[in-house]
């Protein structure tokens, strides 16, 4: 398992909780991106993929200032 995985994989045992039943279930998924950016870029082309009619809603501004 390389470095990559491994964070992924101690990551959502710290958000889930090692005996999380979604763990043992195998029903979570998770990568690991460069920045926050990055993250959001990634779940909005997830979303467009998978849930193409899907509504965004962003706020006003967009980035704190």
């Amino acid at each position: 398992m390389g470095g990559s995985a491994k964070y992924c994989e101690l990551a959502v045992k710290l958000a889930y909780g090692e005996d999380a039943q979604v763990l043992k279930e195998k029903r979570v998924a998770s990568v690991q991106t460069l920045s926050g950016t990055g993250a959001v870029r990634l779940f909005a082309e997830f979303v467009k993929r998978f849930q193409p009619d899907s509504p965004a809603f962003l706020p006003n501004p967009t980035w704190s200032k």
